[in-house]
């Protein structure tokens, strides 16, 4: 494991064991801007709606991320769950966030998810431009069961991230990504919510010497496995769709990771990318 990577870990593990996470620093700032004595005669939604806009304009947040449950949020700012929801809904009618009913809310603007999730690039009513879309991580786990993804990798076990895909707030996809849990066995002391804006080829190749150079891929139509309709919320009537299949190549075009892409019928046209991955 690389230096940098271990720093990070521990660093991230020193602030859970004191009951810390990502974000606490955030809210409590964000408390301290609502508690202001300047703006008291404002309405309460008011000021939280300032000072979420003004956490946003500093960057604690960024394009595509998640941000902390509603009821987590009126906990740490001390604020009922109604005025939370009043705020980040005008918020949400402004476009400064996308409210997704079940999964949570997120900043909106995610040029950069567009832009890095090269599979995931979907093409806007213009035919040209790409729609945004949102991550957001569901499973982690260590796989000893063998398939394509040990046989490609030519691994004994393998690490799987799951992550759900929103597009443009109109239809989900899911992500399984799968490496080397041997080899990259660092990437489980993670906080799980890194994995939610993580661009994984990226973390490879900064943290492992593993850049990901080319790649080749797969596509069939199938009805989908039972587990995965379930995550998608797709019955069986509706849980068919395409199967993207990408083999991903590293140094000496030696395997470097396995991913399953499920996309359900009737969306947005998919733009195809190249096989060779810029350096």
């Amino acid at each position: 494991m690389s230096v940098d990577l271990l720093a990070l870990v521990e660093h991230r593990k020193v602030a859970a064991s004191r009951g810390q996470a990502a974000h606490p620093s955030t809210l409590e700032q964000v408390r301290a801007a609502v508690e202001d004595p300047a703006h008291v005669d404002e309405p309460r939604h008011v000021r939280l709606r300032a000072a979420l806009l003004d956490a946003l304009a500093a960057g604690h947040w960024s394009p595509g991320d998640k941000l902390p449950p509603e009821r987590e949020i009126a906990l740490s700012v001390g604020l009922s769950l109604g005025t939370v929801q009043k705020a980040l809904a005008r918020l949400a009618s402004e476009r400064v966030l996308v409210r997704r009913h079940g999964h949570g809310t997120f900043v909106s603007g995610d040029a950069s998810q567009s832009d890095q999730l090269l599979h995931f690039r979907f093409v806007g009513d213009d035919g040209t431009a790409v729609v945004p879309v949102y991550a957001e991580a569901i499973e982690r786990t260590v796989l000893h069961m063998r398939g394509a993804w040990s046989q490609f990798l030519r691994a004994q076990s393998c690490i799987r991230i799951r992550r759900r895909i929103n597009v443009t707030g109109e239809f989900d996809c899911l992500s399984e990504y799968y490496i080397d849990a041997e080899r990259f066995r660092p990437i489980l002391d993670l906080p799980f919510r890194e994995l939610h804006r993580v661009v994984i080829r990226n973390l490879l190749a900064r943290h492992f010497n593993a850049p990901t150079f080319s790649f080749t891929q797969r596509i069939h139509a199938t009805t989908f496995p039972d587990a995965v309709r379930a995550i998608l919320k797709l019955t069986k009537q509706n849980g068919f769709g395409m199967v993207l299949e990408i083999f991903s190549y590293t140094h000496h075009r030696a395997p470097i990771s396995f991913q399953s892409i499920y996309i359900p019928a009737a969306t947005r046209r998919l733009e195809i990318p190249s096989m060779t991955v810029g350096k």
